[in-house]
């Protein structure tokens, strides 16, 4: 203890640690001060660019309503599958008509050109001379 009070500091070290104490502090301070500032930036910044993204996407997602709907539109009245088997069933009564029309056609055909042999026969043996037709008749698929 008696070392203590025969040591001597002088007040212009006293004074210089006090200054460099107040120094440091004011630093601290300032730069606390600037990281919460820079803090706040950020916040703003990525509370900003949330909202753009955020913007964005409600965009993209009307534009792909939008699409869906033309989409929808178009196939809608081009591909309705019912019109397209009433059209189906439509055609096939068309051709079972057909085929029954072609059948009875071919029929009558057979039975005019069967009769229209039958004469050829009978022009032949009534007059040789004057009679000059020379088809045949038959065999018609």
């Amino acid at each position: 203890m008696d070392n203590l009070k025969n040591m001597k500091v002088s007040i212009g070290l006293v004074i210089a640690i006090i200054v460099q104490a107040f120094g440091i502090i004011w630093y601290v301070a300032q730069l606390d001060s600037t990281v919460e500032s820079l803090d706040a930036s950020v916040a703003t910044l990525q509370e900003q660019a949330t909202t753009v993204d955020v913007a964005v996407l409600q965009k993209d997602l009307e534009n792909i309503k939008e699409k869906i709907a033309m989409m929808d539109e178009v196939h809608g009245m081009k591909y309705d599958p019912s019109e397209l088997e009433e059209a189906i069933d439509n055609i096939e009564k068309i051709i079972a008509g057909l085929q029954t029309t072609d059948a009875l056609i071919q029929n009558e055909f057979r039975s005019i050109m069967s009769d229209h042999s039958g004469f050829n026969d009978i022009l032949k043996e009534m007059g040789k001379d004057g009679y000059g037709d020379k088809r045949e008749y038959g065999n018609y698929d």
